[in-house]
This record gives C-alpha cells, structure tokens and sequence, in this order.
C-alpha cells in the first residue's frame, strides 16, 4: 500500500510540475505577443547610446533564421534610417546576449578583438541584448564595463523573431544579407575571424 501511495505522490508532483511549466510558458508567450510595442518606442536612445530595434517587413523570399537564408531585417524605432538592410555590401556580426549572461561576458573578449582587427574592413557589429526585462541603462552599463565601440542594442522581438534559446548566439551575415554563420555559446575569436574572412 504504501509503494502505490508513494507512485501516486510522485505522478501528483510530476503533474502539478508540468501544470507549472505550462502556465509559466503560457505567460511568456502571452508577454510577448501583447506586450505594448511602445516599450520598445519609449526613451531618448540618443541619451543612452542604445539602439531600439524592431522586426521590419520584408518583400524578400527566402527570409528565414538558418544558414543560407536571408537574415530577417529589423529596424530602430528611433532612427528609420537604422536597419539591417542598411548595413548591405557589409559583413555584420549579431551577438544576441543579456548582461546577466556570463558566457555573453566572455564572448565580449572576442568582440573587441574582432572590432579591433576588422571595423575598418566594413565589418559591423552588434550585440542585441535579447531580454525584455533590461533597461537602456543596464545595456549602458554593461556596454561600459564589458563591450567596446561598436553597436549596442535592446531587441527582445529580435531574439522573438531569431527563435534565440541560448545566448550567447551568434550570427555572421554576409554582404547580399544572407547568414554564412551561426553558433551557438561562446565563439572564439579564431573561428570568428576566419569565418569572416571567407566572405571579404
């Protein structure tokens, strides 16, 4: 009597579990998909120095998040003349990341290198902070503390649109906009670089 009772308790709390999990997911979907878009409209970005970046519409075929397709576009709320699609005839590196990360920290290290040895051979590079919860300041901060001169962004409808699961996650985009290269976790500078020196 007493095993049956315990298989009842165990299959209750995996139950009540999965209940847990469901709901929250629901909650997170739910956020995403009726969060007020002026959120991503509001503040001075000029102040902070960071970009807000929104999915674009594109007539494009072949638009997608693997390799070999073209890069979803994604523009900044506060600045209509800022977009992916601006950056063509450019090899553009995106690092979806969050300041809590600490992989996303250590990815840093590589970026300055990279930043270093190509932003003068049209290589552009963003690190698009991917959780809703962090604030232009936040980004500011860990730009300061970690990062360097290239671009820093807020995009949790990015990391929505580019299916992020794991950060840091990397994306090398190629001149035309199509995605040559994406890796997921840290990144060695090594990798980086020869990936991108196929496509200059």
């Amino acid at each position: 009597m007493e095993r049956v009772s315990n298989q009842k308790d165990k299959r209750s709390k995996r139950q009540i579990t999965l209940v847990i999990v469901i709901v929250l997911a629901l909650a997170v979907a739910t956020w995403y998909i009726f969060a007020p878009k002026k959120e991503f409209e509001t503040g001075d970005n000029t102040e902070t120095g960071i970009k807000h970046l929104i999915i674009s519409q594109t007539d494009e075929a072949n638009v997608g998040i693997e390799v070999g397709q073209i890069a979803p576009n994604f523009v900044d709320v506060n600045d209509n003349s800022f977009s992916l699609t601006g950056h063509r005839g450019n090899v553009v590196v995106l690092d979806m990341m969050a300041t809590w990360c600490g992989p996303c920290i250590t990815e840093m290290d590589h970026l300055k290198e990279l930043y270093a040895n190509y932003s003068t051979q049209g290589v552009v590079i963003m690190s698009i902070n991917v959780d809703p919860t962090e604030s232009d300041e936040m980004i500011r901060q860990f730009k300061s503390a970690y990062g360097g001169d290239w671009i820093f962004a807020s995009g949790p409808e990015i990391g929505t649109t580019y299916q992020i699961m794991y950060i840091p996650t990397m994306y090398i985009i190629d001149k035309q906009g199509v995605i040559a290269y994406k890796s997921v976790g840290v990144t060695d500078y090594s990798i980086l670089s020869s990936e991108i020196n196929k496509l200059l």
